[in-house]
């Protein structure tokens, strides 16, 4: 991999801060709606908003035992199957006093890439059967906390006695380090005197793998014996890949325990088309295939060809995170502009199989025009954004400008905030037979672990722009009748949001081509990045532009 690809902005910053008493509200009426035959989907909600608040809480150094209690609670109710003492939870939730305001992140497993908590329970019975009677379980936060939570409900399903604390690791991301604090080390030296196993949890492990050696390191300089030390993760760990200092030399000397990572789903959710496989069935012509970083894709299927109609089902996360992009989406139906979502189980949606075909940047007409500015004018209103601010996106253009070897100059500005669509790509778009366009997955992608997130309507604008390659006329013409629905003039900071757009563009693309290593999808990728990078060359004085 290029030392510029890894320098290069892509992933946006995840934290944001949120009022402490307004989580506990949430959670507080997501419990009050657990009746005796709530589903596994609401426990599920209800456990993943405790786990927010509970971690949120231990990082702000508030003692965060009721919220533990709430999140391990759920935690047991959602392993065993079983509805939870709503009121015993609600008194709990009553002597919550989280902090006025409080950080948290989104936890990507549960919101983009399908890692259900169960999966975290179930490795107890499946791999962890050789643990003795006494556990000390220790989350990674902040998807560790509830992963933790689970792990410790299935121990004690499993009739063993578990406790559980949530650690944080500081530093470099390639080079974490845990200094534990004195009543972490306390309950490390307890659970040694228990003779107990130790379980560290989190998702991952991620590029360097430096988190979760940092836990295991720090509990092994509380002497406690490598051979006890058990590190719990989302996917089977490739020591070599680690790229935190000296990564696969200090993996070796702890036991890692990968759980299942086979999707729950819906049970018409047959045929895998995720990874880009989708192309294959909506392009005749392979070298037609539009570019896809495959393993950010979310989680695709198909029905099987037994259903009267066939339905694509699409991971869109689990719990409310998922509900926010499904209320997206359902919107976007409403008005006419997308197929009609269904909620399904296990964070899925499902969609009706369009009989269309996805359009390319040669269906540009005046009526194509006219359908993109009536979607932006529709989604400036539909999806205002608040305390949106600018300048995450305005450095990661600059960045990425800087690192692409671009000198351009460009001041976003900021004035119809939105949770855009993010993907204006022509073949995001169906056309029918009738000539009816529908816009697909419309929900998730403005509001990821990508750029841009909340941002200006611009983004859309410009998307649309750079993907369908409108000349000076079209251009024109979608401000226009953009502003004429929107009653906003976005002319004045355009021609900055296609630069900042191109930008993202340009360094997602490279950035993917060197993660793909090679192959038909690293080509297109990097293709597909230096055609970005070349609109930017256009817009860039000859003496200003150097090599990357």
């Amino acid at each position: 991999m290029s030392a510029s690809a890894l320098n290069l902005l892509v992933f946006r910053e995840g934290r944001r801060r949120v009022c402490g008493e307004e989580l506990g509200s949430r959670l507080r009426n997501q419990v009050v709606r657990l009746g005796p035959a709530a589903s596994s989907d609401e426990l599920l909600t209800a456990l993943l908003r405790a786990g927010e608040l509970e971690c949120g809480t231990a990082d702000a150094e508030c003692s965060p035992e009721s919220a533990q209690k709430v999140t391990d609670e759920l935690a047991e109710s959602l392993v065993g199957g079983k509805s939870p003492g709503q009121q015993s939870l609600l008194r709990l939730i009553s002597d919550l006093c989280p902090p006025n305001e409080i950080s948290i992140s989104v936890p990507e497993g549960f919101a983009y890439y399908a890692l259900h908590p169960l999966a975290y329970s179930d490795v107890v019975t499946t791999k962890l059967t050789n643990l003795g009677s006494r556990a000390a379980v220790l989350g990674i936060r902040s998807i560790g906390t509830t992963l933790s939570a689970m792990v410790a409900a299935g121990l004690r399903k499993q009739g063993k006695k578990a406790s559980r604390i949530t650690v944080r690791p500081h530093g470099h991301p390639y080079n974490r380090e845990l200094h534990l604090s004195g009543e972490q080390q306390e309950f490390v030296a307890r659970a040694l005197a228990e003779d107990a196993d130790f379980l560290v949890v989190d998702e991952g492990p991620g590029l360097s793998g430096s988190s979760f050696l940092s836990v295991a390191e720090a509990l092994a300089a509380q002497h406690v014996p490598r051979q006890k030390i058990t590190l719990i993760c989302g996917h089977e760990p490739d020591f070599g890949q680690f790229r935190a200092s000296n990564g696969q030399r200090r993996a070796q000397n702890f036991r890692w325990v990968a759980v299942d990572a086979t999707a729950r789903r819906p049970k018409q959710a047959m045929d895998f088309i995720g990874g880009g496989n989708w192309r294959a069935r909506q392009f005749a012509d392979r070298t037609a295939w539009p570019e896809a970083w495959t393993s950010f894709e979310r989680l695709k299927y198909i029905s099987s060809p037994g259903e009267t109609q066939a339905r694509l089902f699409k991971f869109l996360g689990l719990g409310h995170y998922g509900d926010e992009a499904f209320q997206r989406e359902l919107r976007v139906a409403q008005a006419g502009f997308g197929p009609e979502p269904r909620s399904e189980s296990d964070g899925f949606a499902s969609y009706p199989w369009v009989n269309a075909r996805p359009m390319s940047a040669a269906d540009l007409s005046q009526d194509v025009l006219r359908r993109l500015a009536e979607y932006c004018a529709f989604r400036a209103k539909a999806f205002p954004a608040r305390e949106v601010v600018v300048d995450g996106l305005q450095q990661m253009a600059e960045h990425n400008l800087k690192q692409l070897g671009i000198k351009l100059r460009v001041t976003l500005q900021l004035e119809r905030p939105v949770i855009a669509d993010g993907r204006m790509q022509p073949h995001e778009w169906l056309i029918a037979p009738d000539g009816q366009m529908l816009k697909t997955d419309s929900g998730s992608h403005g509001d990821d672990h990508f750029f841009p997130g909340p941002t200006d309507i611009a983004w859309d604008l410009a998307g649309a722009i750079v993907e369908w390659r409108m000349n000076q006329q079209q251009i024109g013409d979608l401000l226009a009748q953009y502003g004429r629905i929107s009653g906003d003039d976005a002319a004045a900071r355009i021609d900055d949001f296609i630069v900042a757009y191109n930008a993202f563009r340009a360094a997602y693309c490279l950035m993917a081509s060197n993660a793909l290593n090679g192959g038909d999808e690293a080509i297109r990728m990097q293709s597909a990045s230096e055609n970005y990078r070349n609109r930017l060359l256009v817009r860039a004085p000859a003496a200003m532009a150097t090599g990357s």
